[in-house]
């Protein structure tokens, strides 16, 4: 039984990722309306992996691991998803690659139960590339960094060695979550965690606070309909921004290789 005090937690995380686009109508225009700035890439490290697996033309497995903001459920589902528009922004960036992505998250999914689930969904579906949305539960709750650290490295490990490489990508913004949650704890456990495995961290949380200091980004809640608008905007801002920092150092156009 969740206590009420959680209820309205994750009600709240939940209206957060139905943010508002409030960019001014010529904007819309423009090939990229939701622009992250290169200081949010610039000191993460490349995917070697995957930017030879695009390369060589071989098909590239990517498995999204998350909760509610990854399932897709404010935009109506996991089709308009920001994994879904990742599969879709790669696509468009390598017209000639093989792009598989698979959605496993589950709403209110914490880290544990994602580590669980690794042998099980993940390992054998032989991904290039894993991307790790966590955090977020273990803040609601509070659980313990040093048990939310363990758990993130002993998956690092575990995902690596299936040969696989990994991102992690931190919480959500929002100003109403703040005032009730602590993140802060969390969100530099992933920053050590990012740096001590040499693992990209996409920093989600700042991307969506630049957009909303920006006046590209309102995030407040709006009523049904508009507020699945919203959400299928934000997921495919989301979506384009993951494709641009997946495939930094991948050629577009690269003619297939020999390795298949």
């Amino acid at each position: 039984m969740i206590p009420a005090f959680l209820r309205t937690v994750i009600h709240l995380l939940a209206a957060a990722a139905i943010g508002l686009l409030s960019a001014p109508a010529q904007a819309f225009g423009q090939e990229r309306e939701c622009p992250v700035p290169e200081r949010f890439y610039t000191f993460e490290p490349q995917l070697t992996k995957m930017a030879k697996a695009l390369a060589d033309g071989r098909e590239v497995v990517i498995v999204a691991l998350g909760g509610a903001s990854t399932v897709g459920f404010a935009a109506g589902g996991s089709g308009s998803a920001w994994p879904a528009r990742l599969a879709s922004a790669i696509a468009g960036k390598f017209p000639s690659a093989r792009i598989k992505v698979v959605n496993l998250a589950v709403a209110r999914q914490t880290a544990k139960t994602a580590a669980e689930r690794l042998d099980r969904d993940v390992v054998p579906l032989k991904p290039t590339l894993v991307i790790w949305e966590t955090g977020t539960m273990e803040a609601v709750r509070g659980t313990d960094v040093d048990e939310f650290r363990e758990t993130v490295q002993a998956g690092i490990n575990e995902l690596r060695a299936a040969g696989a490489e990994v991102v992690l990508m931190n919480m959500q913004f929002s100003r109403d979550t703040d005032a009730m949650i602590h993140f802060q704890p969390y969100l530099i456990a992933m920053r050590e965690l990012a740096d001590a495995n040499d693992v990209p961290l996409f920093r989600r949380r700042g991307i969506m606070r630049h957009w909303a200091e920006n006046d590209l980004m309102d995030l407040r809640a709006r009523d049904g309909e508009k507020r699945r608008q919203v959400a299928a905007k934000l997921y495919d801002c989301i979506g384009r921004a993951m494709a641009d920092f997946v495939t930094r150092g991948a050629t577009p156009g690269a003619s297939p290789g020999s390795e298949r």
